[in-house]
């Protein structure tokens, strides 16, 4: 079993480099001309997927929607595959969150895995719901899925099964494009899983 995690089309959002987090910010025309492009390579190159699981957010929901009609495939909405939330800072921007918040940023950005942005998520949260949306999703398919996520949980995710810290330079390795395909076996999927389950203890 194999899952082929994507990150969703371009939104506006993205090109003004505001941060989006639970904000139900919609794709613009790039974003799906990206989905078409996608949904294409998927048929095209031959993917054999059974099941596509998405964020429920739109971004999300309809770069998955027409992966999957394009595959012939269900698409079923997961409510922990969403976007990290970010809370306070949602709408604004980096450069101008580490001039506002200061401290609590440097901080923040210094400790991510377990300190939450004002309002929002730590980076520990996001790893635990999709752990859980992950572990449902393989008590329930036995064939390769495709999970149509966000950035802030693909790049925690592959940095934690990569045990590498959570610091800006190490996260940013993992940064993922929009509708760019990232292939993870299910066996390491099941490592993090039980690594993760002890690190709660």
């Amino acid at each position: 079993m194999k899952f082929y995690f994507v990150r969703h089309g371009e939104t506006d959002w993205n090109v003004a480099k505001k941060i989006q987090g639970t904000t139900d910010v919609p794709l613009n025309e790039t974003g799906l001309r990206q989905a078409k492009a996608l949904a294409d390579k998927l048929v095209s190159e031959h993917y054999q997927i059974d099941r596509v699981y998405t964020s429920p957010q739109l971004r999300a929901a309809v770069t998955a929607q027409i992966a999957a009609s394009a595959l012939g495939v269900e698409c079923i909405p997961l409510q922990d595959l969403v976007e990290m939330d970010l809370g306070e800072w949602e709408g604004d921007n980096w450069p101008n969150i580490e001039k506002t918040y200061g401290e609590t940023y440097y901080y923040w950005n210094s400790h991510r895995r377990y300190t939450h942005t004002p309002d929002g998520e730590c980076y520990n949260d996001v790893l635990k719901r999709t752990f859980r949306a992950l572990k449902t999703i393989m008590e329930k398919e036995t064939g390769n899925v495709l999970i149509m996520s966000h950035s802030a949980i693909l790049v925690s995710l592959r940095c934690y099964l990569a045990g590498l810290c959570m610091d800006d330079e190490t996260m940013l390795q993992f940064r993922t494009k929009n509708t760019e395909i990232v292939e993870i076996d299910a066996e390491e999927i099941k490592k993090g899983i039980r690594r993760f389950k002890e690190d709660e203890k």
